[in-house]
């Protein structure tokens, strides 16, 4: 029998209702850690979860800190070329990068936790980049 580690990333409230929410943790690639940008959807009682990467250029989504979202707040935008991509499966449904999806990263929701599963994490972010300045950093805990 196989066990799933997961991590705790932040409170069910800290994502409020059709908002989005970026964290930037570590992940483990061989001996190192490397920034892993995510970025968390909440639709009602639903949380998604996206590698903050566009598939166009692999830029990140938040053009300016902290906005994924469309006006309407029913897809998440690339502010950079304008992508829209469904918040339920990643799929970008138009802009430069139509066809394509983002990478999904599956959610689990233990008591009042959000947690990432599927992913090698760090239990640090020790990320001191340059890139990662304007975005929050947070400490990973398996749970």
């Amino acid at each position: 029998m196989s066990t799933t580690e997961i991590f705790a990333v932040c409170h069910v409230n800290d994502v409020a209702k059709r908002g989005a929410v970026g964290f930037v943790l570590a992940r483990r690639d061989g001996d190192s850690t490397v920034p892993f940008p995510v970025v968390i959807v909440r639709q009602g009682r639903n949380y998604h979860a996206y590698l903050n990467r566009c598939p166009h250029q692999w830029t990140r989504l938040d053009f300016q800190p902290g906005q994924f979202l469309d006006q309407g707040h029913r897809a998440i935008v690339c502010g950079k070329h304008g992508a829209l991509f469904d918040i339920a499966t990643g799929h970008c449904h138009d802009g430069p990068c139509a066809g394509a999806a983002l990478e999904k990263i599956e959610v689990v929701v233990d008591g009042d936790d959000i947690c990432l599963a599927g992913v090698e994490l760090a239990e640090e972010d020790g990320l001191d980049r340059p890139e990662n300045d304007e975005m929050p950093q947070i400490v990973i805990q398996p749970d």
